[in-house]
């Protein structure tokens, strides 16, 4: 046991009590920085996480921070039908792919599917993209058509051809 010179105490009971007391303040203010090295880790690394665990994506879309590892994007999807005055008529799908990406980036087909009242497929297909890559920053338009479409379709989705992938999706209702 060692004295204090100045004070007489127990010198080394001091420091237990003190040690103790600055743990049990301490323990929260770890725990909490520890939570904000996580959260910011979560969120800075989440195109990583989304491709090793492809199931948090909907977690991330849920919260407003959707990933897109394809680095590709739909848009401007416009659907058309034309009645011809004889015949089933046709549906003319047009639209733009983005490349989101600074570098070169290679383009799958698209995925095209009629959906019904109930929201089921009725009729897919594939249609071939109009460039086998994009350079940094490019769109190109596509362009997409079926003759004679079956009755009932509600909306039309277009997305990426891939199985699994739901990035860079987009739905648009025939007018």
């Amino acid at each position: 046991m060692t004295l204090d010179h100045k004070f007489g105490s127990d010198c080394e009971q001091n420091f237990r009590r003190l040690g103790w007391r600055a743990h049990g303040v301490m323990a929260p203010a770890f725990l909490l920085v520890g939570l904000v090295i996580m959260g910011t880790t979560a969120i800075a690394g989440r195109t990583r996480i989304v491709s090793v665990a492809p199931a948090t994506a909907a977690l991330y879309a849920g919260v407003g921070l959707p990933v897109n590892l394809r680095g590709l994007s739909i848009a401007k999807v416009y659907v058309t039908v034309a009645q011809q005055t004889e015949g089933q008529g046709e549906l003319l799908i047009t639209g733009e792919i983005e490349n989101l990406r600074d570098a070169k980036t290679s383009v799958p087909d698209l995925h095209m599917a009629l959906r019904g009242e109930d929201g089921r497929e009725i009729y897919v297909w594939t249609a071939k993209a109009p460039k086998v890559s994009l350079n940094a920053r490019e769109r190109v338009p596509f362009r997409a058509r079926l003759a004679a479409p079956p009755a009932g379709v509600r909306d039309v989705l277009v997305k990426f051809d891939a199985p699994g992938d739901k990035g860079g999706q987009f739905t648009e209702s025939p007018s």
